[in-house]
């Protein structure tokens, strides 16, 4: 998979959340995994359509979660419910398609399915591509993490 498209993916990001929730995110270093990833208590998924196909994951911690539908929401939040899934749901929509804009920008045309959220301790994400590219991001709320599984059409 070309590392090109994490930057695109996380310039969006970048913007999101300080825009939404009013924190920076800085990039962790960028691994490549083989054969899928474990995701953390939250993940969201959004299907990537196009010149490009494939999957773009946003996993977190459940206090991250928390603090990032409180933030959003502008009440706090104690507990992981469909409100709260909801609002990641929007949250990642949002990220996703700015990254489809990015993305766009330097030649890939790409449309993005609707969020899916899965919460869960220890769930195992495979994908048909072999390799995902993992980038940590560090926030004033809480770590986040991007897993690509993206390939060109």
């Amino acid at each position: 998979m070309k590392k090109i498209y994490i930057d695109p993916i996380f310039e969006a990001t970048h913007k999101i959340l300080r825009e939404m929730i009013g924190t920076e995110a800085e990039k962790g270093e960028l691994t490549t995994r083989e054969n899928g990833f474990v995701g953390q208590d939250v993940n969201i998924s959004i299907g990537v359509t196009g010149n490009l196909s494939g999957f773009i994951y946003l996993s977190m911690e459940k206090d991250t979660a928390l603090s990032v539908a409180s933030k959003m929401c502008g009440m706090e939040v104690d507990k992981l419910d469909d409100f709260v899934n909801s609002a990641l749901g929007e949250l990642a929509n949002i990220i996703t398609g700015n990254s489809a804009t990015k993305l766009s920008n330097i030649g890939y045309q790409c449309d993005i399915t609707p969020p899916s959220v899965v919460v869960g301790k220890d769930i195992h994400f495979s994908t048909e591509q072999k390799e995902v590219l993992a980038l940590p991001l560090e926030t004033g709320i809480g770590e986040f993490e991007i897993n690509l599984s993206l390939q060109e059409d």
